[in-house]
């Protein structure tokens, strides 16, 4: 009974061909590319002012790699290939020649992994970064033992082949089809599910809850938890401080600092929040890794989430500059030594 409720209230909410091309086609070509643009400038500024202050700490290395991950995901999400798939034309197909539509498939699978591994990666180094804030806060002297460059590469690095691995080994879930379809009375090619994906259902499904896991709920939780724990261990901090010195210009870092953890915190924890929502209601939303749009309506809010993910990935520079007086103060210096040199030269990341 409430999986057929749930199907009829899909079908009355779904929408039809024309409108759901229209709609894909306001997304993909205008709102995304628009928030990645000034997401992927954000980051490389990002990358830029964190370079300059030094590669030597553990927390400006797992910023940067964030800020990496965060533009391969922008750069994956709109890629050609998969604006051609997507709303180019007729949607879900490519109406080309063999060879080419091969080729569109070939670079739409690359892009489509570097898009959701980029993704792993963006919603799992927060959790390291809390987790390095934590030593910080909580063991000051012993961070510079615990925290090393080469523990924070090697862990980027296995965080990074890790959700590569995942996501190439998902890609075979997928397969290139060529055949006659009858409404357009030609021959297009189709991305479907390979025999491998049919074979292994019950792989799909557990690597599915695997990814929910690893991606959108355990990050998040300790995310939440750590900014929680910081947060207090600051503000206690902070009251002592205030005792010690009778004055309450010791009380604005602290403040400032809390505001920014909590700030990143929310944003990355409604992201999680709303990327999951596949696994409680695959009725209205998927994840193309895995599964097929059941309905017009999904394939709606399967690029709304990916907005979502957009605003996630682009939003930290914002954050940085707006809460962070000392990245601001960074990357105004910066600026103006560009500005201050002759038109010949320029400015050197």
């Amino acid at each position: 009974m409430v999986g057929s409720s749930a199907q009829e209230t899909t079908k009355r909410i779904d929408f039809s061909d024309t409108q759901t091309r229209l709609i894909l086609q306001i997304l993909i070509y205008g709102v995304i590319p628009s928030v990645s643009v000034l997401g992927i400038f954000g980051n490389m500024s990002s990358i830029w002012v964190l370079a300059r202050r030094g590669m030597q700490k553990c927390a400006n290395i797992m910023l940067i790699s964030l800020a990496l991950s965060d533009m391969n995901f922008l750069i994956g999400l709109n890629s050609i290939p998969r604006l051609i798939y997507d709303v180019i034309g007729d949607m879900d197909r490519f109406a080309y020649s063999y060879a080419l539509s091969y080729a569109l498939y070939v670079f739409y699978n690359l892009f489509h992994i570097v898009n959701y591994a980029s993704l792993g990666v963006s919603l799992t180094l927060p959790m390291f970064i809390t987790l390095e804030r934590l030593v910080a806060v909580f063991a000051p002297f012993h961070i510079q033992h615990v925290m090393t460059p080469f523990r924070t590469w090697l862990t980027i690095g296995l965080v990074n082949v890790f959700w590569y691995a995942f996501f190439i080994h998902m890609s075979f879930y997928l397969t290139f089809t060529y055949e006659y379809n009858t409404v357009l009375n030609v021959t297009v090619g189709f991305i479907g599910r390979s025999s491998y994906h049919y074979a292994n259902l019950r792989t799909v499904l557990a690597l599915e809850e695997l990814m929910s896991y690893l991606m959108m709920k355990i990050p998040p939780v300790f995310t939440l938890v750590g900014c929680v724990c910081i947060g207090v261990k600051v503000k206690m901090a902070s009251i002592s401080r205030l005792r010690l010195t009778s004055g309450y210009a010791a009380d604005e870092f602290p403040g400032r600092t809390t505001k920014i953890l909590l700030a990143v915190c929310v944003v990355y924890t409604v992201t999680c929040g709303i990327l999951s929502l596949p696994v409680h209601i695959p009725q209205y939303m998927y994840y193309t890794m895995t599964s097929d749009a059941p309905s017009n309506f999904s394939k709606i809010m399967y690029h709304v989430m990916n907005l979502v993910v957009c605003f996630n990935c682009s939003c930290n520079f914002v954050l940085y500059v707006g809460l962070n007086k000392n990245f601001r103060d960074t990357y105004k210096k910066l600026l103006w030594r560009c500005w201050q040199r002759k038109p010949n030269k320029s400015c050197a990341i």
